[in-house]
């Protein structure tokens, strides 16, 4: 803890060192949520979110290509399904832009 607060320059990872150093003499358990991440910690986790945000990107968009391809019959149904999926796939296109 002492090494890590003794650097001429504190870095997020340094002061992560010395927040769980300073927690362990208390006796305290570690709780992730306590103690300020470092970067790449931060950017791990941001990493994995955004993965599990394009796999369900990803399902949304075969739904909608099933529900705009599929014909359930009726062609004003049809019709309308097919306008609602090509207007949420529009308005994804236009987020990504």
């Amino acid at each position: 803890m002492r090494t890590a607060r003794a650097s001429t320059t504190q870095t997020r990872r340094l002061r992560w060192i010395a927040s769980r150093a300073e927690a362990a003499l208390q006796g305290r358990p570690y709780i992730a949520a306590e103690h300020d991440q470092p970067k790449m910690a931060n950017e791990a986790a941001l990493q994995t979110k955004n993965h599990q945000l394009r796999l369900a990107n990803t399902r949304m968009r075969v739904a909608l290509a099933q529900i705009a391809g599929g014909s359930m019959g009726i062609l004003d149904r049809d019709f309308e399904l097919a306008q609602i999926a090509q207007a949420a796939l529009d308005a994804e296109r236009e987020v990504r832009a």
